[in-house]
């Protein structure tokens, strides 16, 4: 019994290791009052548009990186589903940086 105990204490931080390119992501929602918000392939507003999300739309973002700024918010929040960037000046307050990592 001491053996399999050892083992499994081992083990343990191995096996919390095992996904280390797991991202946390954090539902988020989008805000537009003019209408949809573009979502695109990089963190600039002369990337293309890969769709758009509408206002009050929630998604899920995994990080951020830095780019054009709005209205002096120059971070851009990814959603791993669709594959694009929104603006943070369009997300909700759950999409900071405490909340989501920059790769």
């Amino acid at each position: 019994m001491k053996t399999a105990s050892t083992i499994l204490l081992l083990g343990l931080p191995l096996l919390a290791s095992a996904a280390p390119g797991l991202k946390k992501r954090e539902m988020c929602n989008v805000f537009n009052n003019d209408g949809p918000v573009h979502c695109r392939s990089g963190p600039h507003f002369s990337s293309s548009s890969v769709t758009t999300i509408g206002d009050g739309d929630g998604w899920d973002f995994s990080c951020y990186k830095s780019g054009d700024c709005y209205e002096g918010v120059c971070s851009w929040d990814y959603n791993w589903e669709l594959k694009c960037y929104i603006n943070g000046y369009y997300t909700s307050d759950q999409c900071n940086s405490s909340n989501v990592t920059f790769p």
